[in-house]
């Protein structure tokens, strides 16, 4: 029997000060106790399906991402939510699987003019690898053929501020580079040369450099030397370079004499200096041959009729994204060598499910003004749903005038819980304070409108945003992001905390006002020393990065920056990528000005440069 924690009535006041209309949440949640057990059960069933062995982690593009869609399609329809569109759903295409065409070679030629004693025994001129046996593709690989002269490169690294440049004394124009996975003080959680062990920016350093060909080895202190899996690249546009991974049994063979392999790693680690050199007595055919398999996904889209013909065209959002990593994948924490199903049920079946329950209440008793209900796919690899919608949007944007986010909200520790976006409107603190009093929540608030979720596109749009968060924890993209684990009271209480927001909102007479707001926060995969205030949009673009929106008051924002604007120079670097760009923001200091090309327009053709001035990062 499930039991529920009873609602304080001391604060009352403090909520009527909003408005005398708010009397009606008294009705509404307040005395909602006894109705709260079954709101709990209806959220666990939710849960426990969308996280269920079932629906394989929901990965988007996937069988399991559809059922769940079906779910959401089917829970609406039901429940009187009526389409917006002609269909419930809200399909684009994604990347979902990569696979091998006939065109992958590497065949290896001894080419040097005196035999060692190791080719004499082996007796070999050339050499052909065997595709998943010796090497394996990488899934941002480039689509080439080449045949290069072949040097070792260490990590891969070129840090001016670390005074670290793997590439400093050797030329590799038009070569084949062999780099090391991993980085300098790898036992060091807090070392700077952590923020250079990913593979896309040691792709992207060695193509700068001139190299047509990256070849990573794994480090001597390996234990397994298994080859990397084939993933698909939802960047859209692949690193610019021929990409392999490489075991270390044919690696090794190109390290002879005093220059053995494990021997210049230890050099390397020892005296944190670059030991690069050519390989002058080898080169490389080299051919890959990937071929991308795109595959509709769907947003789910409801909503709910407003009984104020006055405001029937000022829509509420409540989003919720369905998807999660399926059976792991780039944004896994899991280290485990076979695929293992990512459940998440925390990320974001709770919000999901809270959707749902909040989609049912409201059809039984409508607002004021009219509500949409959004299930977002593509969350998990760069908000591509939502970011969707506000490029596709099914009512115009200007006529959206909140959106709610719900995203990983089940894991309730002592009333807890977090909103971000308190400073998107001059509504939300006081609003927010004085329903977390009736409903007992400690709420911590974040007054930034960004953020790693789905109400980052809306806010990106100019439209007031909250984001519940109820925290991270050790579960976070990992399989055991379970059912059993979600505290379902919580959630149910998170639920009514949400419609009292609804309701607050549909039921003024004015419309929220939007606040910009300049707190940093926006995500970042490297350590930059430099300041820049973009906010990109993760999902791909054929011609360059576009920006979602830009930080008010900040470097772009001065510069000319804006939303929708997509960069295709950041100084001197061509800008194809989110990759890209993160590269290139490595590459500058404070205080530098730099002309960065944007392209601008209806038919995104426009181009116009604009001088930047960069800042320090705080």
């Amino acid at each position: 029997m499930i039991s529920l924690p009873n609602n304080s009535f001391q604060n009352l006041k403090s909520i009527l000060r909003i408005s005398p209309y708010l009397v009606l949440l008294i009705s509404l949640s307040i005395f909602a106790d006894e109705n709260d057990e079954e709101l709990a059960r209806n959220l666990m069933a939710h849960v426990k399906y969308l996280a269920s062995e079932e629906l394989e982690g929901r990965g988007t593009g996937l069988k399991g991402n559809k059922k769940a869609a079906e779910y959401i399609m089917k829970f609406f329809r039901d429940n009187n939510v009526k389409r917006l569109g002609k269909s419930y759903f809200q399909e684009f295409e994604t990347v979902t699987e990569v696979k091998l065409t006939d065109d992958n070679i590497a065949t290896l030629f001894y080419v040097g003019r005196f035999e060692t004693q190791s080719f004499k025994t082996s007796g070999f001129k050339e050499q052909s690898w065997k595709v998943g046996e010796d090497y394996a593709p990488l899934g941002f690989s480039k689509n080439d053929n080449l045949t290069g002269d072949l040097v070792f490169t260490g990590y891969g690294i070129s840090s001016e501020e670390l005074q670290y440049d793997d590439y400093r004394e050797v030329d590799v124009g038009g070569k084949i580079v062999i780099v090391l996975r991993g980085t300098l003080e790898e036992d060091n959680p807090h070392s700077e040369f952590g923020q250079f062990d990913n593979l896309r920016y040691k792709a992207t350093n060695a193509r700068e450099h001139g190299a047509k060909a990256i070849i990573y080895v794994n480090p001597a202190e390996e234990t397994l030397d298994e080859l990397m899996r084939l993933r698909p690249n939802r960047s859209g546009s692949d690193a610019g370079i021929i990409a392999i991974h490489a075991k270390r049994k044919v690696v090794d063979q190109l390290f002879t004499g005093s220059k053995q392999l494990t021997q210049v790693i230890k050099e390397i680690n020892d005296l944190k200096k670059p030991q690069s050199f050519e390989l002058n007595d080898f080169s490389l055919n080299l051919s890959v041959g990937l071929e991308h398999i795109d595959k509709p996904s769907a947003n789910v889209i409801g909503y709910i009729p407003g009984t104020n013909q006055v405001v029937s065209n000022e829509y509420l959002i409540v989003g919720a994204h369905f998807d999660h990593l399926g059976w792991g994948g780039e944004n896994s924490r899991y280290s485990g060598d076979e695929p293992v199903i990512h459940h998440g049920a925390d990320d974001n079946a709770s919000g999901t499910a809270a959707m749902l329950e909040l989609a049912k209440i409201i059809s039984k008793s409508p607002l004021g003004r009219p509500v949409i209900f959004m299930g977002f796919t593509g969350e998990e690899y760069g908000l591509l749903g939502s970011a969707y919608y506000t490029r596709n949007p099914l009512t115009a944007l200007n006529e959206t005038i909140f959106m709610l986010n719900l995203d990983m909200i089940g894991r309730q520790e002592d009333n807890k819980l977090n909103v971000h976006g308190s400073g998107t409107s001059s509504l939300w603190d006081r609003m927010l304070d004085s329903l977390a009093n009736i409903y007992n929540f400690d709420i911590s608030t974040a007054s930034d409108g960004w953020g790693p979720s789905d109400h980052s596109s809306f806010y990106g749009q100019n439209i007031p945003v909250l984001f519940l968060f109820t925290g991270l924890h050790s579960d976070y993209h990992m399989p055991s992001d379970t059912w059993e684990k979600l505290d379902y009271l919580g959630l149910a209480q998170i639920v009514r905390y949400s419609e009292s927001i609804l309701r607050t909102v549909a039921n003024r007479s004015e419309r929220p006002d939007f606040i910009k707001t300049s707190l940093p926060g926006a995500r970042r995969a490297m350590a930059f020393k430099v300041y820049v205030g973009t906010i990109p949009d993760y999902s791909d673009h054929p011609k360059g990065l576009r920006l979602t929106g830009v930080r008010e008051g900040g470097p772009a924002d001065q510069a000319g920056l804006q939303s929708g604007d997509i960069i295709i120079k950041f100084g001197d670097l061509e800008i194809k990528n989110i990759y890209d760009y993160t590269y290139a923001l490595g590459k500058f200091k404070p205080g530098e000005t730099i002309e960065v090309v944007i392209l601008r327009g209806e038919n995104e053709d426009r181009e116009v440069t604009l001088s930047l001035t960069l800042e320090k990062r705080n």
